[in-house]
């Protein structure tokens, strides 16, 4: 194995011939460590939105080594921060991780799990392909034979069948998009695609996906539907046929105009006819102006088996898929000191230096008063006739008078020890995380926050005056004297007056806290079953919401929606009963 990294401590299972066979490429050093549940090993790819990762599942990990497979490697999808902060891109790629969920099948990747993790990361985690993306094997090895081709267009059209079935429009099917497993080609990266009764997020004249491979209706920005994915599928095959797309090379512009105004290349549908008349015809139908002339993705794969595709890959290409699937590593012991770099690796890096040297100088003026204002209640009560008089008395109030007028005198001691209201004026604060009163039903939320408001207002009142009727101290600074001193005592000057300050408040433990059953952000609704829900009901058990007999169940019934309701209401979200991206972050709050 390579030198392991500190900062990176999990690379060092992975060596230098471990990274080519499987496809990926070292890490660098503002990579991740971890995301979510699993290690970070290397990266499979990137782009503008955001990075793919190889990672492998944290339970390997032991006291020691453990050998473990490419069965237990994932791909992890990771959105770069400033568009994971753009509440249009994160509802794109919560729409992502839905479909990709909807449309498991043969001839997609697995989901494996998604999240928001304390770095502010938006993750998706699909199962790992050991094989190289079609573009990369028709680099390596040049186009494929026939029937190999005519294997990728029932596979992949049968992807595309199962999308159309769920209501779903890929939009950037290409070959670096379709992955090539020993069991089959899958498609993968959904993160433009779009279901057919959904808005579509991006802007009028903006395209989405790759020029080479677009559909007419889709580069001249119209709407695009199944019959687009079909146009990219011909695009597709043509280009594992002939190592060519059928729109040539060039500019954007100039790629987008032929794709909406001119033919195929004839010379590339000309070398896909001198192996295969059929196959070449069935791309011509695919790259029809006119959606409506295009074949459906089941009429595609009935063509397809209707030919005898290919039932294995060629002999090189079979070889490379053999070698990653067989591939196995082992799970590296991280010493103490690595565990710590992890962690210094894990904190945010603060950058904002100005605002660093100018909260050093607040600290060394606020240590500076308070030096200054327990000097001054020093000398209060040491020195004789201040204290317990009433002139002491005024010249401790004129000093605090004086520091209050300092620029920084908020900071000082000072202001900590003005009296406070006594706990039977002071109401306890609300807890946002309580709901309304208990037969308040759904109607109630907005009366329990006004009512609140109003008993805070009173409580405030009550408190000035309080302290005002107490002649300049308070009930918790001045014990009360005692009428009937026993008798026989000695008479002797009383002690002058503690000055005592309540212990600090601190936040009352959050038994929602302890809900570990999922951590991502993907949508929740009725009807849903499993993990998310049950997060949902946990926490809002926890809350002290009603969530009906069943309990956490893991089914999103009547109850459940109900009591999501009464929380959105409470918490002023957007009352739908639905569990998305803006009920998520307030849940966990």
């Amino acid at each position: 194995m390579s030198d392991r990294d500190p900062a990176h401590p999990w690379t060092g299972e992975l060596n230098t011939s471990d990274l080519e066979r499987l496809g990926a490429e070292p890490l660098r050093r503002s990579d991740p460590v971890a995301i979510g549940p699993y290690r970070v090993l290397a990266r499979l790819g990137g782009g503008g939105m955001g990075r793919l990762y190889l990672g492998r599942e944290a339970g390997v990990d032991a006291e020691g080594a453990t050998t473990y497979g490419a069965r237990a490697l994932v791909a992890v999808k990771v959105i770069r921060p400033e568009h994971a902060e753009d509440p249009r891109f994160r509802r794109r790629f919560e729409r992502e991780v839905e479909v990709v969920r909807r449309v498991h099948g043969k001839y997609t990747a697995g989901l494996l799990g998604s999240g928001f993790d304390e770095e502010e990361r938006l993750w998706m985690a699909t199962a790992y392909v050991p094989g190289p993306s079609l573009d990369d094997a028709v680099r390596r090895f040049g186009p494929l034979p026939a029937p190999v081709v005519w294997r990728l267009a029932g596979e992949i059209g049968e992807a595309l069948a199962t999308l159309a079935a769920a209501g779903i429009v890929h939009r950037d099917l290409k070959p670096s998009n379709v992955l090539l497993g020993a069991d089959g080609a899958r498609v993968i990266d959904f993160g433009v695609a779009h279901t057919t009764d959904a808005s579509v997020l991006t802007m009028t004249g903006q395209h989405v996906g790759t020029p080479a491979f677009m559909s007419p209706e889709q580069a001249d920005g119209r709407e695009a539907g199944t019959a687009s994915d079909v146009f990219s599928l011909g695009s597709v095959l043509a280009h594992a046929a002939t190592g060519r797309t059928p729109f040539g090379e060039g500019s954007t512009a100039d790629v987008i105009h032929r794709v909406v105004y001119s033919p195929p290349s004839e010379d590339v549908l000309a070398r896909v006819a001198e192996s295969d008349q059929a196959l070449a015809e069935l791309i011509g139908r695919c790259l029809d102006k006119d959606a409506a002339g295009r074949p459906s993705p089941q009429e595609v794969v009935d063509a397809a088996r209707r030919h005898t595709p290919a039932p294995e890959w060629p002999a090189a290409l079979a070889e490379l898929i053999r070698a990653r699937s067989e591939w196995s590593g082992h799970a590296a012991a991280v010493s103490p000191m690595d565990q710590l770099t992890i962690l210094r690796r894990g904190a945010p890096e603060r950058t904002l230096k100005p605002a660093e040297r100018k909260s050093r100088r607040g600290l060394v003026l606020a240590a500076a008063a308070a030096v200054v204002a327990v000097t001054v209640g020093v000398v209060a009560f040491a020195v004789p006739g201040m204290g317990s008089s009433d002139d002491g008395g005024k010249n401790v109030a004129a000093t605090a008078s004086k520091s209050a007028q300092h620029p920084h005198a908020s900071k000082s001691p000072v202001a900590k020890h003005s009296p406070k209201p006594s706990p039977e004026t002071t109401p306890a604060s609300a807890d946002p995380a309580t709901p309304p009163a208990a037969g308040g039903g759904d109607g109630d939320g907005g009366g329990d926050g006004n009512s609140g408001g109003g008993a805070g207002g009173g409580g405030n009142g009550g408190g000035g005056g309080g302290n005002g009727g107490g002649g300049g101290g308070s009930a918790e600074t001045q014990p009360p004297a005692s009428p009937n001193p026993p008798a026989g005592s000695a008479t002797a000057a009383p002690d002058p007056p503690q000055q005592t300050q309540p212990p600090p408040r601190t936040s009352p433990p959050k038994p929602w806290k302890s809900c570990h059953y999922y951590s991502g952000i993907a949508l929740t609704q009725y009807g849903d079953k499993g993990n998310r829900v049950r997060q949902v009901q946990c926490i809002l058990k926890a809350r002290k919401y009603d969530i009906g007999p069943g309990g956490v169940d893991g089914q999103f019934g009547p109850d459940t929606r109900a009591a999501v309701k009464r929380f959105q209401r409470y918490h002023h979200l957007h009352v739908d009963g639905i569990v998305g991206e803006d009920t998520w972050p307030a849940l966990r709050a």
